[in-house]
């Protein structure tokens, strides 16, 4: 098991699409020398946060993001790095909002349908996403819709705050990589995965019922979770000082991930862990790169893509966008 004593040495790439914020160095115009070259790395945890129920391509003056994409991106990745094993993560806010209105929850549905045909690895509830886990893991007639649905089993979620009728999520999931990649007699490496949300602000003196302190919570799952795996990642659904204040108390982690840092894009080192802002809204792929040295002493290197033109679209994932798009539309006519 790695030590945090002993040494997290990180590099970190972040690349950008030029005009997203001054100063940002254009990115390179193919995917394949977006990729990079293969430098010797163990595997890549791909993450993801704020989709915020859309399937599709954003709306914008530069089309970018969508589930197609993001496939494609992995795909890609595949093919370029056969033998690396690949996790990926959601940091959070990946439904469109809470609301009980039919066609939310049909948004919201088909987002699970997605995470469910092309598998997330590990799935954070933020804030604005726990009141529809709450509909979908009431356990009455929970493991119907965990057979429709196999992406609930994929939740975790350390400071949620459920009644007795709800499965609530595990605080923290460990996942065990195998590869010849992996340095060391068992080519094994054992990732823990936190997940925590942060609350809603309110007015001073009123409390977000909805969640546990967020603080509090990794102080009591860390040392848990840590005595399980050999690399620990706290996924926070948080604002980039939430998420800077988690590394600070939580020296073990080796990185934290800011969920809902968007707009700023720089990682930050706190000590000997990495806090790593996961890329804005549903535009772009992190791409989170793990290195062992021959002592299977740690390091990353950070890269965020923009999930632009030069990424292939997957054919099977885009129509499933188009026949959700169709679903939402003969829902809307028959209201």
């Amino acid at each position: 098991m790695f030590r945090k004593s002993i040494l997290t040495f990180v590099l970190t790439i972040t690349l950008f699409v030029a005009g997203l914020a001054q100063g940002l160095t254009p990115q390179p115009a193919t995917l394949d020398e977006r990729l990079g070259a293969d430098d010797g790395f163990a595997l890549t945890i791909l993450i993801t946060a704020n989709m915020r129920g859309n399937l599709e391509l954003c709306d914008c003056n530069h089309p970018r993001g969508g589930l197609a994409r993001r496939i494609g991106y992995l795909d890609a990745f595949k093919k370029k790095f056969k033998d690396a094993p690949v996790l990926q993560v959601e940091a959070g806010q990946f439904w469109y909002t809470a609301s009980p209105d039919r066609l939310v929850m049909l948004q919201n549905d088909q987002v699970a349908r997605a995470f469910s045909r092309w598998p997330v690895d590990v799935i954070n509830l933020s804030r604005n996403d726990l009141a529809q886990a709450e509909r979908m893991l009431a356990k009455d007639g929970l493991s119907e819709r965990q057979e429709r649905l196999p992406m609930l089993k994929n939740l975790i979620s350390a400071n949620s705050n459920y009644y007795d009728n709800i499965a609530t999520p595990p605080p923290f999931v460990i996942k065990e990589i195998s590869s010849p990649r992996i340095k060391g007699k068992s080519n094994k490496l054992r990732i823990g995965f936190i997940g925590l949300a942060e609350p809603y602000r309110t007015s001073d003196g009123i409390a977000d019922a909805t969640v546990k302190n967020m603080y509090e919570a990794a102080r009591a799952v860390v040392p848990l979770a840590r005595k399980q795996c050999d690399v620990l990642v706290i996924v926070a659904h948080s604002e980039m000082a939430g998420a800077m204040k988690l590394a600070k108390e939580n020296p073990e982690a080796d990185v934290v991930i800011a969920g809902n840092a968007e707009g700023l894009f720089k990682t930050h080192q706190v000590g000997n862990t990495l806090v790593v802002p996961a890329s804005p809204g549903n535009i772009q792929q992190g791409d989170l790169r793990v290195y062992l040295d021959k002592d299977r002493h740690v390091s990353f290197k950070y890269i965020a893509t923009d999930l632009d033109a030069a990424v292939p679209s997957d054919a099977e994932a885009t129509t499933f966008v188009q026949a959700a798009r169709q679903e939402r539309e003969r829902a809307h006519y028959n209201q």
